[in-house]
C-alpha cells in the first residue's frame, strides 16, 4: 500500500485530497501546522510541524513514498505590496526543506502545488507548457524558484519530481475570489458585467484531486510541470451569469459597459495612490477580472489519463448551497 505525505492538509485542497486518497486506499500522513481537529478521520496519521523548519520536514518525510506539496504562503489580494521575502521563507525555503527530506527519507515521488500565474497574469489564446514564464508578482515569482528547485532535484536522482501549475480552484469554501464574487452578487455590490468574450482557466476541486491522482498512478513523468485545469475555460460574464441564477437572481436588464469599468478602474489607481490602501476596483483588479488566462491541460490529459469530470456550471447549486450555510 503506497504511502503519501500531504503537506498543508488542513487547507482546502489538502482536506479534499486526503479524504480521497483514504477512500482510494492509500497510507496517508497528513502534515499540519497546528493540532489537527476531530474531523480528520483516525486512519491519517498526523504530523504537527512547520515546512520551514528542517528538521520537521525531514522527520515528516520518513516512510513515505510518495509527498504531495500544497503547504504554501497563498496568493494575497494586494500581492503587488507584499515583498518576496514574504513568500520566499514558506514557497522557496519550505519546500527546499521538504525536498532535502524527502531524498534523505528515501521518497520516491515529490508533487509540488504550483500555480499558472508563473505564466503571467493574462495570455494571448490558449498556452501550455511550452510558453515561458513570465512571473510578475512576488507570488508567482516565489512559485517559479520553488519549480525550478523541485525540477532540480529530479534530475537524475531517484526522486521523481512534478510540479502541477493550477488556476483558481472552486469548490464549497468560504476562501478565494469566487465566493467573496458570491457574496458582491448577494448583497447588489457586484455591478452587472458586460458581454466579455475573454475566457479564463479554472479548477474543481474534485478535479484537483482526479489531476493529482492521476499523476500518482502514473509510471513515470515525462514533463517536469504539467498545467492542470477543468475540460474548458470560461468567461466572467458566463461565471457571473451563472451565479446569479444559482442565487435566484433575473439577468440584469442593463449591464455596465466595459469603457465604465476601465474608467472606475483608472479612478481606483488614484485613489489608490491617495489613500495608500487597495481598492476594489483598480486597473490591477480589473485585468485580474476582464483579461484572458486560458490554460491548456492536454499534455496532463495526454501523458496520466487525467480526466476532468466536473465542470462550474454543474458546481454552481454546490457553491450556492454552501455560501448560505456560512451565512447561519
Amino acid at each position: 500500500m503506497t504511502s503519501v505525505l500531504v503537506t498543508g492538509a488542513r487547507g482546502f485542497l489538502g482536506s479534499a485530497l486526503v479524504n480521497e486518497l483514504l477512500e482510494s486506499g492509500y497510507d496517508v500522513r497528513a502534515l499540519v501546522r497546528y493540532p489537527a481537529s476531530s474531523s480528520y478521520p483516525k486512519a491519517v496519521e498526523i504530523v504537527v510541524g512547520d515546512v520551514r523548519d528542517p528538521q520537521c520536514a525531514r522527520q515528516a518525510s520518513i516512510g513515505c513514498e510518495t509527498i504531495v506539496h500544497l503547504a504554501g504562503k497563498a496568493h494575497a489580494l494586494d500581492d503587488d505590496h507584499v515583498s518576496d521575502q514574504d513568500y520566499q521563507s514558506v514557497n522557496v525555503d519550505g519546500t527546499k526543506h521538504l525536498l532535502d527530506g524527502a531524498v534523505a527519507g528515501g521518497v520516491r515521488k515529490f508533487i509540488f502545488a504550483s500555480s499558472v500565474k508563473v505564466f503571467g497574469e493574462t495570455t494571448t489564446g490558449s498556452v501550455d507548457e511550452r510558453e515561458p514564464p513570465a512571473p510578475r508578482s512576488p507570488y508567482a515569482r516565489s512559485k517559479w524558484m520553488a519549480e525550478q528547485l523541485v525540477a532540480s532535484y529530479g534530475k537524475g536522482g531517484s526522486l521523481a519530481t512534478l510540479s502541477l501549475r493550477l488556476p483558481l480552484v472552486y469548490g464549497p469554501t468560504e476562501k478565494g475570489n469566487l465566493y467573496r464574487m458570491i457574496a458582491a452578487i448577494d448583497r447588489g455590490k457586484f455591478p452587472p458585467l458586460p458581454p466579455v468574450q475573454a475566457v479564463r482557466s479554472m479548477l474543481h476541486v474534485k478535479n484537483f484531486v482526479l489531476a493529482v491522482r492521476a499523476v500518482l498512478q502514473s509510471t513515470g513523468f515525462l514533463k517536469p510541470m504539467y498545467v492542470a485545469t477543468d475540460a474548458k475555460p470560461y468567461s466572467i460574464t458566463e461565471v457571473y451569469d451563472l451565479l446569479r441564477k444559482g442565487l435566484g437572481l433575473q439577468s440584469p436588464s442593463l449591464r455596465v459597459p466595459l469603457w465604465a469599468l476601465s474608467v472606475g478602474g483608472q479612478c481606483g489607481d488614484i485613489l489608490q495612490v491617495l489613500l495608500r490602501k487597495p481598492m476594489p476596483l483598480s486597473s490591477a483588479t480589473l485585468e485580474k477580472l476582464i483579461g484572458q488566462a486560458w490554460y491548456s491541460p492536454e499534455a496532463l490529459i495526454r501523458d496520466t489519463g487525467y480526466q476532468p469530470r466536473y465542470a462550474f456550471e454543474a458546481a454552481v447549486p454546490e457553491l450556492i448551497q454552501h455560501y448560505r450555510s456560512s451565512l447561519s
